[in-house]
């Protein structure tokens, strides 16, 4: 079998149905479905609570922050082990010295798991919601100019998505921070569009705070995330939420109210931590690395999201909304005429599951490195078919 033969033939999903919804939540490997397994079994034949387990996980928890800080390029240290990408953002969000009038800036374009966070520290902390607004149309220069244009002498901080969830267009992020800390203000990224879909050396943006998922582009288990603290900024946070992980030892702490944290990003890690996804995903970044490999993973998205740009781009019933070479494996789309949702379900029904959006309210589609040309054709021909059906026939959708 040719590569992506062999990599197909390990993701059981990639070659029962045509998924492309990565960016949702990306297909599990057996490797990573083996792992789990095994770990819950374990647990389940020989109890979860012995010291041989706890120091198992306390072993294991430093490699994992290597395996992730090294897909960002950045050092385990660096990195705070979460549950997700909201929780990143959360943690970043309320730990931030906040002082009442700053500025939080947003663009017009983020996901509810940095818009909720941010509302709820506005409010908290009497700060002031600054938007960034950007246009379905606009390049990658055109949000850069339109954020750096946004930064006003409140701006304290900047929370942008490296990749935009709704459009696909990927920021020049290094551009953004350069003018962010010129003018004093620092920057938090929604990584969870880019994490495992893109080349990332976070040293050479000079990003302050990056919260990244385990479960989209990275495929693995729910509840494993992770966040990166550039190190001259640890002490800059302050922690609101606390726990065991994040002291530097068990007894770190006295009945005064002092305590003493993790000397690394690991103080913001809080309480227990469901191991069997912890091993699991360690078994699953490491199949990446080094069986598929981090280049041709990311060779592979970039050339195949070419390929169905232009595939879709050719069919007359489709609205393109993603630009041509946004720099990411999304894209978004109109079925003109028809409803997104019902589209949707009708290609579950012809087993393709993409999803659609309510902003903008389109389709997208993710392609994987796991996809192959097949996939897309398989795609578009569905589209292409379910245009010459009457747009009420489709079915519908119980919101």
């Amino acid at each position: 079998m040719n590569k992506i033969e062999q990599i197909r033939s390990q993701m059981p999903a990639t070659t029962n149905i045509v998924y492309l919804n990565t960016g949702s939540v990306g297909p599990m490997a057996n490797v990573t479905r083996d792992t789990l397994h095994a770990a819950v079994e374990h647990e389940s034949q020989y109890g979860r609570a012995s010291i041989r387990n706890f120091l198992h996980i306390k072993a294991q928890t430093p490699l994992l922050r290597a395996q992730m800080g090294a897909i960002m390029g950045v050092s385990g240290d660096d990195i705070a082990l979460t549950h997700h990408t909201t929780d990143g953002m959360n943690i970043v969000i309320h730990s931030f010295p906040w002082q009442p009038g700053d500025g939080l800036m947003l663009t017009n374009w983020e996901h509810q798991g940095g818009y909720l966070p941010a509302f709820t520290a506005a409010r908290k902390n009497d700060l002031t919601i600054e938007i960034a607004h950007l246009d379905w149309h606009d390049s990658a220069a055109d949000i850069t100019a339109k954020i750096i244009a946004a930064i006003t002498p409140r701006t304290r901080l900047i929370l942008l998505s490296h990749i935009m969830w709704n459009t696909g267009i990927q920021v020049d992020l290094t551009a953004i921070v350069t003018a962010a800390h010129a003018k004093n203000v620092l920057v938090l990224v929604d990584g969870a569009q880019s994490m495992g879909s893109i080349p990332l050396d976070l040293p050479a943006t000079g990003v302050d705070f990056y919260a990244v998922p385990g479960q989209k582009w990275l495929c693995g288990p729910e509840g494993v995330g992770a966040l990166y603290v550039r190190p001259d900024r640890l002490n800059l946070l302050q922690p609101q939420t606390v726990g065991y992980r994040g002291l530097s030892a068990p007894d770190a702490y006295d009945l005064s109210g002092n305590w003493l944290p993790q000397p690394n990003a690991s103080r913001f890690e809080i309480g227990t931590a469901y191991r069997p996804a912890i091993y699991a995903m360690q078994a699953n970044l490491d199949w990446l690395a080094n069986a598929v490999g981090w280049e041709w993973i990311h060779e592979r998205i970039s050339s195949l999201t070419a390929y169905a740009w232009q595939k879709l781009n050719a069919l007359d019933c489709v609205n393109m909304i993603t630009h041509e070479n946004a720099g990411s494996g999304l894209i978004t789309f109109d079925l003109v005429g028809y409803d997104p949702a019902r589209v949707n379900l009708a290609l579950i029904e012809q087993n393709i599951v993409i999803r659609y959006l309510m902003q903008p309210y389109a389709l997208r589609a993710a392609v994987g490195f796991y996809n192959n040309e097949a996939d897309i054709d398989r795609l578009t021909a569905a589209l292409a078919q379910i245009a010459t059906l009457d747009p009420e026939s489709l079915p519908v959708v119980d919101y």
